[in-house]
C-alpha cells in the first residue's frame, strides 16, 4: 500500500460582522450544533458536486458513521481524472483496463470530525494517500457551505500544531532522505528496476540524539545534503525525520520548509494501511494531546456510540 499521512484541522467559531465577536462554541452556534451542521451537509452532497474540474480531481463521500456521542466517521473515495491512459498488471506489463478521460481511479481516504460537547474548539483529521486528500476537498468545501448558511457565526479554521510542538519538545534522533530508485541496465543485459532510495543519518555512537538546532536547518539543502553525506538530491525527494518523547517514537514528513507543513505519518510505502480502530484510536490521542495544550480534555463519554 502506499503512504499515509494525516493533516488536522483547528475550527473555531465567533460572532459574524462584528470587530473581536463573542467566541461561540462549537456544540452551540447559536442554537445549531456543529456536528449536525456538518452530518446533515456531507450526507446530501450532490453528484455533480464531487467532481473539481479545474483540479481534475474526484472525491466521493461513500459512507458516514457517528462513531461516537461527538464523533463523525467519513469513508471516503478520491482521485484523479481529465486523461486517457491505462491500467497495467506491474508483474506482467499487460493492459487491464484503458482509461477515458471522464474516469478516475480512486483510492479510499478517512477522516473524523471531533466536536467536543464544551470548549471552543472542534477537529476534522483527514487522511492523505498517493491518490490525494480526500478530506481536504470535503474540508473546503463545507467551509464555502458553511459562509453561505450561517449567517450569524463565522467560523475560522487553521492547520492544527501539534506536530510542531512534538517538534519542538521532543529529540531528533533519525533524518532520512527518500528519491526515487532508477532503473540500472547491467553489462549481461540484465535490467534491474529500483524503487525508493533512502539516505538515513543517525547520531553518531555514544549520543542518542542529534543537536535541536539541526531540525530548524532541514529546509536548507546545503544542511541537508551534509547530513546524509549525499552530494545530490532528487528535486523530488522526500525528508522524514523522527522525534523520541517519553518513550514514544513519531515520523513526520517535513514540507518544502520545516514548520507549518509538517504531516504525521500513519503508514509508511508497502506499509498496510491502519485498522479503522487504529485510525480512531490515533486520532483521538491527537485530539487529547491538542485539548490537553488548550488546558481542556477530550471527554471518554464522546467517544462512546450513541444509544440506538
Amino acid at each position: 500500500m502506499g503512504r499515509r499521512v494525516l493533516t488536522v484541522t483547528e475550527m473555531t467559531f465567533h460572532q459574524a460582522r462584528v470587530h473581536n465577536g463573542a467566541t461561540r462554541a462549537p456544540s452551540d452556534l447559536d442554537g445549531a450544533d456543529l456536528l449536525e451542521v456538518f452530518h446533515d451537509w456531507v450526507t446530501a452532497i450532490p453528484e455533480e458536486d464531487q467532481a473539481f474540474g479545474r483540479q481534475q480531481t474526484y472525491v466521493r463521500v461513500e459512507s458516514v458513521l457517528r462513531l461516537g456521542a461527538r464523533i463523525e466517521f467519513l469513508d471516503l473515495r478520491v482521485g484523479s481524472y481529465g486523461e486517457p491512459g491505462e491500467v497495467r498488471d506491474i508483474k506482467t506489463g499487460s493492459v487491464v483496463h484503458t482509461i477515458t478521460d471522464d474516469e478516475a481511479p480512486v483510492g479510499s481516504n478517512r477522516a473524523l470530525l471531533f466536536v467536543p460537547e464544551v470548549g471552543e474548539r472542534a477537529y476534522f483529521l483527514a487522511e492523505e494517500s498517493s491518490r490525494g486528500s480526500a478530506g481536504g476537498r470535503i474540508m473546503t468545501m463545507f467551509k464555502h457551505h458553511f459562509s453561505k448558511t450561517m449567517d450569524t457565526v463565522t467560523m475560522e479554521t487553521g492547520k492544527a500544531v501539534e506536530a510542531e510542538n512534538w517538534l519542538q519538545l521532543a529529540n531528533l534522533t533519525e533524518v532520512e532522505v527518500r528519491t526515487t530508485g532508477k532503473s540500472v541496465d547491467l553489462a549481461d543485459g540484465s535490467d534491474v528496476k529500483v524503487g525508493r532510495v533512502s539516505y538515513l543519518a543517525r547520531p553518531e555512537r555514544g549520543m542518542k540524539h542529534f543537536p535541536r538546532a539541526l531540525l530548524g536547518k532541514l529546509s536548507r539543502q546545503d544542511v541537508l545534503k551534509q547530513v546524509v553525506s549525499v552530494q545530490d538530491l532528487d528535486p523530488d525527494h522526500e525528508v522524514y525525520v523522527t522525534m523520541e518523547q517519553g518513550g514514544r517514537t513519531k515520523k513526520f514528513l517535513l514540507g518544502e520548509e520545516s514548520g507549518p507543513a509538517i504531516r504525521e505519518l500513519l503508514s509508511d510505502a508497502g506499509d498496510p494501511p491502519l485498522t479503522d480502530d487504529e485510525f480512531v484510536t490515533r486520532c483521538t490521542e491527537r485530539v487529547e494531546g491538542l485539548l490537553e495544550r488548550q488546558n481542556s480534555e477530550w471527554n471518554p463519554i464522546w467517544s462512546k456510540r450513541p444509544k440506538e
